[in-house]
């Protein structure tokens, strides 16, 4: 009997990496899943499809994907927000966001999402847009360097100039190059694969919807 408690002892010992294994090759379908059910959720859903993400990222922070969805899933919440909560979604995404920025500082995706983040920080608070607008406004550039075919970028850039008052260079009526060369872009826009990134185009129909 102690023999055979031993030889089950030792199993366990042998299966564990191969089921922790298991568990790190899994993780493209979980997010796969999540994406896909983004696509569909109301507003109301989106808060349990983001912790999904969160507890994704922590559990691999070396994978850029994880860490960039988690980022991108609360800067979105945060948008989408009213009140404070438009704060606290932006405090859950920024390790995510900084993260991601971190694994792959040269991506043109990390450099979106990073403008995206800064635009969302100004939007829970308008006193930051002085010093946060030309933040985001430097990632969204260095984002459309990166690869200029990249429509989220170019989609930064302009509202980054849009939200931006004459006053300072922006407004309307400046954005509408900008707006119209996003929208050529995302018409051009494959992604590479059912994880790459490919949001955006539905906040350039809004955008664009404002000058008709």
């Amino acid at each position: 009997m102690k023999l055979l408690s031993l030889f089950f002892i030792f199993l366990l010992l042998c299966m564990k990496p191969i089921l922790a294994q298991e568990d790190v090759d899994s993780w493209p379908t979980v997010l796969h899943g999540q994406l896909k059910a983004l696509e569909k959720a109301q507003l109301e859903q989106w808060p349990a499809h983001a912790d999904t993400l969160l507890m994704l990222g922590r559990e691999h922070p070396g994978e850029w994907l994880l860490q960039y969805y988690a980022g991108w899933a609360y800067t979105q919440l945060s948008f989408r927000a009213k009140g404070e909560k438009k704060e606290a979604y932006c405090e859950l995404a920024a390790p995510f966001v900084k993260r991601a920025l971190e694994l792959q500082p040269e991506n043109t995706e990390s450099l979106t999402l990073m403008s995206y983040w800064l635009s969302a920080r100004i939007n829970a608070d308008h006193s930051r847009g002085a010093a946060l607008g030309m933040e985001s406004r430097h990632y969204a550039d260095r984002a459309i360097s990166a690869d200029p075919s990249n429509p989220r970028a170019s989609l930064m850039k302009a509202l980054n100039i849009y939200y931006t008052p004459a006053i300072f260079g922006g407004g309307k009526k400046r954005a509408r190059a900008a707006v119209v060369e996003t929208g050529e872009k995302f018409a051009r826009f494959t992604p590479v694969n059912e994880l790459a990134p490919n949001w955006g185009k539905n906040i350039y129909e809004h955008l664009n919807a404002s000058y008709q």
